[in-house]
């Protein structure tokens, strides 16, 4: 079997990047940080078909793409990261994050890989979108340990900034891309978690 075919045994390289401007005329996007280690990264797309009949016979198929949804469980997620991605202050001069229990996630790029084979590599980078959760739990200790994760939901929207693709401008939702496929240089891939990837390329960082 071509290693093309490899399974998904593996993720890593979380990062995050506030996404500075989204408009008609730009997108650009602070610099990449490091969310945490990550244990499982999984999504799902929300799609729906409708059928029109015509005839008494199918006539058309109508197909629908919708958010796509990021389960993210990482090991711990610093309270100053906390913070900057689900839309709390954190106060500099005390280290505490001072929750006013308002929802206001800020708009968010989100990257990361998965082993994919022996040696081989798939990496994501998704444009937009907002985090939620950060489900807290521990348990007392005992003479055994219970780790407990930390889980994230990340909710991917298509950009408002349209690119030019096939002769169409179109926003995007996500960028991918497999280290076995002869077209994607290894260049590329080393530079994926520099900056948030685009179709130009990786994106001018914006403040």
């Amino acid at each position: 079997m071509g290693k093309e075919f490899g399974e998904f045994v593996g993720v890593d390289s979380a990062t995050v990047a506030l996404v500075t401007e989204d408009s008609d005329e730009n997108y650009t996007a602070g610099p990449n940080e490091f969310l945490a280690p990550s244990a499982e990264i999984s999504a799902e797309v929300s799609t729906n078909t409708k059928t029109t009949y015509y005839d008494n016979v199918p006539g058309f198929n109508y197909n629908t793409e919708g958010v796509t949804t990021i389960t993210v469980t990482v090991s711990g997620v610093p309270a100053k990261t906390a913070a900057k991605i689900l839309g709390k202050n954190y106060d500099e001069e005390s280290g505490r994050v001072l929750d006013d229990g308002v929802l206001n996630p800020p708009d968010m790029a989100l990257s990361f890989r998965f082993n994919k084979g022996p040696s081989e590599y798939r990496y994501y980078q998704y444009m937009k979108g907002n985090f939620s959760g950060g489900t807290e739990d521990a348990e007392s200790k005992t003479d055994d340990v219970n780790e407990h994760t930390y889980e994230l939901t990340y909710t991917a929207v298509v950009t408002t900034h349209k690119w030019e693709i096939d002769g169409k401008n179109k926003g995007l939702k996500r960028i991918f891309a497999d280290t076995d496929d002869e077209n994607f240089q290894q260049e590329a891939a080393d530079e994926w978690f520099f900056a948030v990837q685009t179709p130009d390329g990786p994106t001018k960082s914006g403040s």
